[in-house]
C-alpha cells in the first residue's frame, strides 16, 4: 500500500513539475505588445480626403473557420475546428464578397489569421490582399501565443491573429493602440490582448483630420474588461469630430433590446452599451432589421440558433450616416454577417 501511495505521489509531483515548466515556458514566451505601435512602416505622402461620402465594409470573418457547419466548444458546442477544405472554401467565399465591394473606401476586418493551427496555418491576410489589389493593408495583432492548451485532448495550439484595415487611401498615420485590459495570470498567456487600429487622413479645406478606427472588443468576461475598453475608447475619441469606429464590439448598441435567449446563454452574454457611455453628440449606427452574429453552440439553424447584434459603428459629430446594411449571408462562411456603411463628412 505504501509503495502504491509513493507511486501516486511521484506521479502527481511529476505532473506538477511538467505543468509548472509549461507555465514558466509560456510566461517567458509571452507576447507583450506596446501600448502604442506605429503601423505605417515606410513614410508615404498622405491622401487628402475630399469626397463627401465614404463607404466602409466591416466584417468579423471568424478566421474562415466558423462557417454555418461549425459549433464551437467554447460556446457550448463540441468542435474545435472545421476541415481544411471547408476553411479554404470559407476564405474563398469571404474574398469573393469583398471583391464585390471593392468600391469601398475602407474595409475593416476582425479575426484574420496569419499563422494559426485552427485555420491550418493559412495566411488569410495574404489571400485577401491578393484578391483586392487596389487596397493597401495594415494589421494590428491581438492574439499571439505559441500554444492554447484547451480543450485538453484537441488543443487549439498556436494562434497568430488580429484585425486588418484595408484602404484605398494613404493615411497620414496608422497606429495600433493597446486596450488597457487583459485577463489575469496565467489565463492571459493563452488569451487575446485586444487593440484599436486607428488611421487618420487630412480633410481637404478644413484643417481637420478624419479618423477610421477598427475595433474588436473582449467577448468572454463578466463585463469589467469591456467597460474599461469602452472608457478607453471614449477618452481616445474625445474631440475627434470626424471619426468612425466600427467592428465587432461584443456588446449590444444603445437602443437595441435583446431577447432572453441572447442574455441568458451560459457561455456568452453581450454587454449592453448605455447611451450615457458616450457623448450625445456621437451617434451609434446599426441595422436593426438583420442580426449580425449567431451563437456557436450548434451548427447554424435559422429556426433554432440564437442571434444577436454586435457589429455596428460609432460616429463623431462631424459624420452623418447615410445608410447601413447588415448583409444576410446565412452565416455561411463566418459566424458574423458583414455590415456596409455609407457616411457623409460634414464640412
Amino acid at each position: 500500500m505504501k509503495k502504491f501511495i509513493k507511486i501516486i505521489l511521484r506521479t502527481l509531483a511529476l505532473l506538477l513539475f511538467i505543468f509548472g515548466g509549461f507555465i514558466a515556458f509560456m510566461w517567458v514566451r509571452e507576447w507583450n505588445p506596446p501600448e502604442v505601435e506605429n503601423r505605417m512602416g515606410t513614410a508615404m505622402e498622405a491622401d487628402t480626403i475630399s469626397a463627401d461620402t465614404i463607404k466602409i465594409v466591416s466584417w468579423n470573418i471568424g478566421y474562415a473557420g466558423l462557417g454555418d457547419d461549425m459549433d464551437f466548444f467554447y460556446d457550448g458546442g463540441r468542435s474545435v475546428r472545421t476541415s481544411r477544405e471547408r476553411t479554404e472554401e470559407n476564405l474563398r467565399g469571404i474574398t469573393s464578397f469583398l471583391k464585390q465591394h471593392a468600391d469601398a473606401d475602407f474595409i475593416l476586418l476582425q479575426e484574420v489569421d496569419f499563422d494559426s493551427k485552427r485555420s491550418f496555418h493559412l495566411n488569410e491576410y495574404d489571400s485577401i490582399r491578393l484578391a483586392l489589389p487596389r487596397f493597401m493593408g495594415w494589421w494590428g495583432l491581438n492574439y499571439v501565443t505559441d500554444y492554447v492548451p484547451i480543450p485538453v485532448f484537441r488543443p487549439i495550439g498556436k494562434v497568430k491573429s488580429g484585425i486588418v484595415t484595408l484602404s484605398r487611401h494613404i493615411p497620414a498615420e496608422i497606429t495600433r493602440l493597446q486596450y488597457p485590459s487583459e485577463f489575469a495570470f496565467p489565463v492571459r498567456l493563452f488569451n487575446l490582448k485586444r487593440c484599436l487600429l486607428t488611421m487618420s487622413f487630412p480633410l481637404s479645406g478644413s484643417g481637420n483630420m478624419l479618423y477610421i478606427n477598427n475595433t474588436h472588443n473582449t467577448a468572454y468576461d463578466t463585463g469589467g474588461i469591456r467597460i474599461r475598453e469602452l472608457e478607453f475608447l471614449n477618452g481616445y475619441l474625445d474631440g475627434k469630430l470626424f471619426s468612425v469606429t466600427a467592428g465587432d464590439w461584443n456588446c449590444n448598441p444603445p437602443g437595441y433590446t435583446p431577447v432572453a435567449a441572447e442574455t441568458n446563454d451560459k457561455n456568452f452574454g453581450p454587454m449592453q452599451i448605455e447611451r450615457s457611455d458616450f457623448p450625445t453628440s456621437m451617434s451609434f449606427v446599426y441595422d436593426p432589421t438583420t442580426l449580425s452574429n449567431r451563437y456557436g453552440y450548434e451548427p447554424y439553424d435559422p429556426e433554432t440558433t440564437t442571434r444577436t447584434l454586435l457589429d455596428f459603428a460609432l460616429c463623431g459629430a462631424g459624420i452623418r450616416p447615410v445608410s447601413v446594411e447588415t448583409v444576410d449571408l446565412g452565416f455561411r462562411n463566418s459566424d458574423h454577417n458583414p455590415v456596409i456603411f455609407r457616411f457623409i463628412i460634414s464640412r
